[in-house]
């Protein structure tokens, strides 16, 4: 799903109450962004053990934590565009209630000892059986409510948008600094089942607030705004996003690979990734499209001598200039969507 998705009905100044509206929504999105990437290095580490913390496994893990989320908003597409919000809201609900049955987290039985072959595979269905339900019910929830909010409100969607990212980078950075030091796993586990209870609470008042515009009751998003946009933009949009997401993949095995070992390196290519959606989907953009075009030759040329001179080079020049370019990519491919 693309956020252009979401601005496919009229505004309805009636949604009813209006601040309560307007609080409620960035809350929830905020803590469903914040417990989506909180499960991310909290699980990782309980893994670690096992595992150990080599970059075919941080690898194999953003492979299945991208599938998860791509899975997500494939069904928040569909429950968006076939499915009225009254029953949506009702299925959502379910889905979040089934996936709480996954709870406290920690690792599946069953995988206690990885194989001697087939570990890429071992490792995802390890991820899948541990976390996969409430990752897939925590993914769906950003495009859904950014739906439900823009169908029903005079204000601009996209703050939930901003909400949901700045909430991802914030957790992000926060863990290895300063959640993990402070709590244990077993804490976090615990914090995180009681926050997750609170935020499927928080979605149900979300979209009862949807379903108290009788307009929106029962509408589905069809109208000259969704058949104004072409399938060309919409391959475009969807190449553009694979971009990023894929180099986010390809930067995050380098660097761990051949700049740096840690047990969160990877947590810094994603923070940036996520931060090139705040900056690209703000009213005003701090980083304009121009700008950031007229700058990647230069941090493409950055990369040839960082290849070139890895080996001479001091890690945290290498790590610095690695994470520049990938981030000026990435803003590249945002602003041009």
């Amino acid at each position: 799903m693309t956020t252009s998705d979401i601005h496919i009905i009229p505004r309805n100044p009636s949604f009813v109450p209006r601040r309560f509206g307007l609080l409620a929504f960035p809350a929830a999105i905020f803590l469903s962004a914040s417990l989506l990437f909180w499960i991310e290095p909290l699980f990782s580490k309980m893994v670690l053990p096992v595992l150990g913390g080599s970059s075919a496994v941080w690898s194999v893990a953003m492979v299945v934590f991208q599938g998860l989320m791509l899975a997500g908003y494939v069904y928040a597409h569909i429950l968006t565009r076939y499915v009225t919000i009254r029953y949506a809201v009702l299925i959502h609900a379910l889905v979040l209630a089934v996936a709480a049955f996954s709870l406290p987290i920690g690792m599946a039985a069953g995988f206690q000892v990885p194989p001697q072959d087939g570990l890429s595979l071992w490792l995802a269905g390890l991820f899948l059986a541990s976390i996969g339900l409430p990752f897939f019910a925590l993914a769906a929830n950003a495009p859904l409510l950014q739906a439900w909010f823009a169908r029903g409100n005079s204000e601009n969607a996209y703050l939930l948008y901003r909400a949901s990212n700045l909430g991802s980078v914030l957790v992000l950075l926060a863990y290895p600094f300063l959640i993990e030091p402070s709590i244990g796993l077993a804490a976090q586990s615990r914090l995180w089942s009681i926050a997750y209870v609170g935020l499927v609470f928080g979605i149900v008042a979300s979209g009862a607030l949807a379903l108290r515009t009788p307009a929106l009751e029962n509408c589905r998003p069809t109208g000259p705004a969704h058949a104004a946009i072409r399938w060309r933009d919409r391959l475009h949009w969807a190449a553009l996003g694979f971009v990023p997401s894929g180099l986010l993949i390809a930067v995050t095995a380098h660097i761990a690979t051949d700049v740096a070992s840690g047990p969160y390196i990877w947590i810094f290519p994603l923070a940036l990734y996520l931060l090139t959606f705040v900056f690209a989907f703000s009213d005003k953009p701090f980083f304009p499209a121009k700008a950031m075009l007229a700058a990647q030759p230069f941090t493409t040329a950055m990369l040839v001598i960082l290849f070139l001179w890895s080996s001479k080079l001091n890690w945290m020049v290498s790590l610095t200039g690695h994470l520049a370019a990938f981030f000026v990519a990435a803003m590249v491919c945002q602003t041009q969507k």
